[in-house]
């Protein structure tokens, strides 16, 4: 199984992460002959106009353990998406990337 360190790297696999925020999340898709298919996703609640709460990242079975909700935590986590919202992580992956990687999120 392929492991992507960036997002480069799983876009030339055909992988694509896009921010969708009508419905709250953040999806990567795969290119696929038929159409791109959903394999994975990082979704966020908005708290009044204050908070942004991450509350589950899910990637298919068949492609965890490759980086991509890695991915999806940096993308998501990026600047200019959270904006002044205070971040809380109800999701246990994003809590452990936050431990992680403490400088991902933007200074008090």
């Amino acid at each position: 199984m392929a492991n992507y360190s960036d997002e480069a790297e799983a876009s030339a696999a055909g992988l694509r992460i896009v921010h969708e925020p009508n419905q709250h999340r953040f999806a990567v898709y795969q290119s696929e002959p038929q159409g791109d298919r959903l394999v994975g996703e990082a979704h966020y609640s908005l708290i009044e106009d204050s908070i942004i709460d991450f509350d589950h990242t899910v990637v298919l079975p068949e492609l965890r353990g490759s980086g991509i909700a890695t991915l999806l935590a940096q993308r998501a986590l990026d600047p200019e998406v959270i904006g002044s919202r205070r971040v809380h992580a109800s999701c246990w992956f994003i809590t452990g990337y936050l431990k992680r990687h403490p400088e991902a999120l933007p200074s008090a």
